[in-house]
C-alpha cells in the first residue's frame, strides 16, 4: 500500500524479505506484488524490486530507464517504461517474458 505521502506499506508474509521496504526507497507513486517479491516505483520513475529472486525477477534491467507502470508475476516482473517499451525480467518458462516485436509502443499493460 501506499500512503497519501507516498511511503511504501508492505505486510503479510514475508518469508522471502517481500515485505522488507528498502531503508533508501522514497515516495513511490505505484506498487505491484509477486508470489514472492515486491516492486514499487518511485516518483521519479525509478523501479525498485525487493524480496525473493531466485529467478531474477528483482534484477531490474541497469538500461531501464524510467518506469510509468509495473505488475510483479509469479516469479517475473513487467515494467512499462516512459517511453512505451514493456520490458520483462524473471522466471520465463512459458513464453511470459517473450515480448513480441511487434507490439510497438505501449500506454498500459498487467502480468
Amino acid at each position: 500500500a501506499i500512503k497519501a505521502n507516498g511511503e511504501l506499506v508492505c505486510f503479510g508474509d514475508d518469508s522471502e524479505g517481500q515485505c522488507e521496504v528498502p531503508s533508501f526507497l522514497g515516495p513511490c507513486a505505484s506498487v505491484s506484488a509477486g508470489a514472492s517479491h515486491t516492486c514499487a516505483v518511485t516518483l521519479d520513475g525509478v523501479l525498485v524490486c525487493f524480496g525473493c529472486n531466485d529467478q531474477g525477477q528483482c534484477d531490474v534491467p541497469s538500461d531501464l530507464g524510467s518506469v510509468q507502470a509495473v505488475a510483479g508475476g509469479y516469479a517475473h516482473t513487467v515494467a512499462l517504461t516512459v517511453d512505451g517499451r514493456l520490458v520483462c525480467f524473471g522466471q520465463a518458462v512459458d513464453g511470459q517474458c517473450d515480448v513480441p516485436d511487434s507490439m510497438g509502443s505501449l500506454a498500459r499493460s498487467t502480468c
